[in-house]
Order: structure tokens, then C-alpha cells, then sequence
């Protein structure tokens, strides 16, 4: 394609307050909640679909409903519905307080606030671990509305009151709504005090997860408060039902021959957002034609299970998988990305001896009006992906997951 777009990475630094100085390297671990398996799928795709909206509404108030030409990438999908449709998302554990309290908390480079419930929760759901309790903690305090950080909040996502900084920050068609405070936090070993985040009291979002760890790219997040000036995750694939590595400071680093970069972009038309940007140039799939294995397939409807390309895989030869073309995605810089076969094109229906039955193309349509575009977590299974934030570069390369 001759044009080109700034494509969002949502799984930065705008000149956050350091509270530490010396952050050297940590790594944590990502949990896959429920694997992606054929029945999941239609949860996903509800779930992303809310996203891509909540997106583009935020794109459109942002360029005062002008079209933009910016594409968006999405790495740890964000939870964004009132329904438990957590199918494919990660969960990374933090300790809170002083004593620590760990909790379960889903990962999203999507998203910057860092929060779990508070004690005492008016509107809560039922979650894996019970509110946190604040005046359990030594180092509990809650936040200043002078605060910068409470300030960064505008109306009307905060209010200042007798409670303090309050706060309401949506995910899509999910919230979560509370008081920003202080603590200590722990997490990969090291600990930082003074982190702020969002002691919820009321929330609707799902409940496989007992909060949300932002790590985007506005001072609210976990990468922007700690100081690290890079973070890297590669995530297993949806076969292997093995954990994630996620790696920060010094010891985010993706190594070998295939290592390719490109330069992370900041959207001007939201330069305080949380969302990561690069530049795609350009996406080849297979050659001009499609192959004629591929033309003589049988096409299923794909609506009940959210996709628009959907083949019956028993018809391309007994549910040995569906021929389909190459994807290649090109980026400013002259990077490249073959995307693995398994990582866009996936089975949705197996028949009654577990076989394939349908297949269907992973991929869903984006806003014409607004062109915004996410390359999901899905799309990054198998591949080691570094956010240098210093440096202003994405790097990535093919991967084993497990030893990194």
C-alpha cells in the first residue's frame, strides 16, 4: 500500500516523576486467564470489538470528530466489557501495603491506571482475591488533589472532595471508579513506595482478575512511575499453556540475528494518551491472486462467531487445517513481520472428534472513518517485543517464549 499509518501498540514516558532513581532490571510473570480455545473466540471478539470502539470515540473526541489517518497495536488486550470475556488476556500479580497483599491484576499496555478494590467496595464484583483493606497498611495514603498526577486527570474523570482525589476511568463499555492514593508496591521482586493508583469502589468489569496494572504511556502507569526506561514481554503460544515472561529496565532486551526495529510514534492528536504508536508502510498477503487451493474452498457464514472470513475446514481436507496465504506486515524503518500462520488464522468450531470444522481469518474490520487499526496479542504470540522508551523503538523478534 503507497499510504502509510501510525499504528497503535496498546499491551509512554511523558516526563514522569522518578521515585526511583536506580531501577536496575525485574521481571514478572503473565498468566494467561482462559486459553483461546474454538468456543472462546466469540467472547474475544465481543470484548475487542467494544475496545475498537471505546478507541475510536477517543480518537474522534481527540481530533474533534476529523478522520485521522492513525493505526493502533494492541499487546495485552484490555478488559473491556461487563461480561467475563477474558478469553486470551494476561494477568501479572502485584503485592500492595505494608504487610504486602498480592493480587491477580490483568496487564494492559492499552491503559496507564494502576488499581484493585478498596475497602470498604460499594459496587464490587466477586474477584479472585477480597478488597484491599487500607487501614491494614502502614504505608496507606491517599492522594492530594494539588497532586500532578490527580491533576492529570481532567474533568469529567476527576472530582476533588472531602474523600480526596476521586477518580472514573473507562475501559470501553467496563469503568472503575474510587479514590487515588499511595503505596508501596511490589512486584518481580522489587519494591517502589509511593506508587499512586485507584483504590476502586465501584467497577464493572469482569471478575477473573482483582484490578488492572496500566502499562501505557501516560505518568499514571506502572513503566512511568517506576522509572524503567524499557520493558519487553513475549507471549507463549495460545498451544502452549505454559506463563509468559514480562521483563523490565536492564533486563529487557531482545537479542539475535532477526531483531527488527522500528521508531515508536506519538499520535498528535492525542499526545497525553496512553497508547504506543509505529508507522505501518505497508501489508503483503501471499501474491496478487489467491492460490487456487484457496479459491476452491467452501465459505461458512461467519457472523456467530464475530469473523467475516470463515472457511469449513473439513472440506480442505479432513480438518487439516485451511491453505491460506502469507501476512506480512511492514514498517517504517524497513522492519518486517511474517505473522505465523496460528497468530491470524485460527479454528473456531471443532466437529464431534475434536477435528477442525471451521476457520476463520482472526482479524476484524476497523473504522473507516476513523482508520484505526490494533495489532493484538494474539498477533504477537511468539515473538520477543521491546518498548525502549529512551531510544523511541520497537524492536521484536521470532522467539521460544519459554526461554526467555
Amino acid at each position: 500500500m503507497a499510504a502509510t499509518a501510525a499504528v497503535m501498540l496498546a499491551l509512554v514516558l511523558l516526563s514522569p516523576t522518578t521515585l526511583a532513581t536506580d531501577v536496575h532490571g525485574f521481571r514478572a510473570t503473565l498468566t494467561r486467564i482462559h486459553q483461546l480455545s474454538p468456543g472462546k473466540y466469540s467472547a474475544a471478539v465481543r470484548r475487542d470489538s467494544h475496545r475498537l470502539a471505546f478507541l475510536s470515540n477517543n480518537a474522534a473526541a481527540a481530533a474533534g470528530s476529523k478522520a485521522t489517518t492513525t493505526t493502533t497495536t494492541n499487546s495485552s488486550v484490555s478488559f473491556q466489557t461487563l461480561l467475563d470475556n477474558s478469553a486470551g488476556a494476561y494477568n501479572m500479580n502485584l503485592s500492595i501495603g505494608t504487610p504486602p497483599v498480592t493480587f491477580s491484576v490483568l496487564a494492559d499496555t492499552g491503559s496507564s491506571l494502576i488499581w484493585t478494590q478498596c475497602a470498604p467496595c460499594t459496587e464490587c464484583a466477586a474477584r479472585p482475591a477480597p478488597p484491599f483493606q487500607p487501614a491494614s497498611s502502614s504505608t496507606f495514603s491517599k492522594l492530594p488533589c494539588a497532586s500532578s498526577l490527580c491533576q492529570f486527570l481532567t474533568s469529567p474523570y476527576r472530582t476533588c472532595n472531602a474523600t480526596g482525589c476521586v477518580y472514573y476511568y473507562p475501559y470501553g463499555m467496563g469503568f472503575t471508579a474510587g479514590y487515588l492514593a499511595t503505596e508501596t508496591l511490589h512486584v518481580g521482586g522489587a519494591s517502589f513506595p509511593g506508587v499512586t493508583f485507584g483504590c476502586s469502589t465501584e467497577n464493572g468489569v469482569g471478575n477473573s482478575s482483582s484490578g488492572i496494572v496500566g502499562l501505557g504511556r501516560s505518568p499514571l502507569s506502572l513503566v512511568s512511575q517506576v522509572g524503567v526506561a524499557r520493558f519487553s514481554y513475549c507471549l507463549r503460544s495460545n498451544a502452549d499453556a505454559g506463563d509468559s515472561p514480562i521483563l523490565f529496565g536492564s533486563l529487557a532486551k531482545v537479542t539475535g540475528g532477526n531483531v527488527q526495529s522500528t521508531p515508536l510514534l506519538e499520535n498528535p492528536e492525542m499526545p497525553s494518551s496512553s497508547y504506543y504508536y509505529v508507522n505501518l508502510t505497508g501489508i503483503t498477503v501471499g501474491a496478487t491472486d489467491l492460490p487456487m487451493a484457496m479459491a476452491n474452498l467452501t465459505t461458512v457464514n461467519g457472523t456467530r462467531f464475530g469473523f467475516d472470513l470463515c472457511f469449513d475446514a473439513t472440506a480442505a481436507g479432513g480438518g487439516g487445517g485451511v491453505p491460506v496465504p502469507t501476512l506480512v506486515l511492514r514498517f517504517a524503518g524497513g522492519a518486517e513481520y511474517a505473522v505465523r500462520r496460528r497468530s491470524y488464522f485460527g479454528v473456531v468450531e471443532v466437529d464431534s472428534q475434536g477435528r477442525a470444522a471451521v476457520e476463520c481469518l482472526l482479524v476484524l474490520p476497523a473504522s473507516e472513518k476513523l482508520s484505526i487499526s490494533i495489532i493484538g496479542n494474539v498477533m504477537q504470540m511468539d515473538l520477543h517485543v521491546l518498548y525502549d522508551l529512551d531510544g523511541g523503538m520497537f524492536s521484536f523478534a521470532p522467539a521460544d517464549c519459554a526461554n526467555v
